[in-house]
């Protein structure tokens, strides 16, 4: 005989000496008695409920409220400031020590032509986007003059179009050369 049937009440439903809870058949009665959890309302509502990080005060569900404030950008341990304005950092695992784009922008100074290596972003911080043999300015190559692509001296990159930048390097140098020349005569000794 099952250890259950003992509940069992004449009309065929199940009465629980655990909480008295009347159970309408054996297998909703069978998995009460045994499920080892709790049973009343109030640790239930702590296991499937919904409680604010302490930390962010962000709403999260309980099953996985710990594990976020263990990892909580604004848990004390956790918590890194941004190097230029102070805010804390939300990628604090992955941050380079700034919290956006526009701190990053700043602490980096990337823009400022004195940090430019590109040979391109000199010649055209230096010289008008346009060939300076024909005006060409749709299309614009960058032309190292003394053909040494470590020089990036400003004095040393000309724009030229793809066509002119063509003759430099072909038999037809001696057609476009002294033009360049030229242009490089007046904008560095002219000033």
């Amino acid at each position: 005989m099952d250890i259950l049937e003992q509940y069992k009440n004449e009309d065929g439903t199940y009465t629980s000496p655990k909480n008295g809870k009347t159970y309408k058949s054996l297998k909703a009665f069978r998995a009460h008695w045994f499920y080892a959890g709790h049973t009343d309302p109030d640790s239930l509502k702590k296991r499937v409920g919904k409680s604010n990080c302490r930390y962010c005060n962000k709403k999260l569900s309980n099953s996985v409220l710990s594990r976020h404030e263990d990892a909580c950008y604004l848990n004390p341990k956790n918590l890194t400031e941004c190097v230029v304005c102070g805010s804390p950092i939300k990628d604090y695992k992955n941050s380079k020590g700034t919290c956006s784009h526009s701190c990053s922008n700043s602490y980096f100074i990337r823009w400022k032509p004195e940090n430019h290596t590109n040979y391109k972003t000199i010649c055209f911080n230096n010289h008008k986007k346009e060939c300076v043999v024909c005006g060409e300015d749709k299309i614009v190559a960058v032309h190292h003059n003394d053909h040494d692509h470590n020089n990036n001296d400003p004095m040393n990159l000309i724009p030229l179009c793809p066509t002119h930048h063509q003759y430099v390097h072909s038999r037809y140098k001696d057609e476009v050369q002294p033009i360049i020349d030229e242009y490089i005569k007046e904008k560095f000794n002219g000033d």
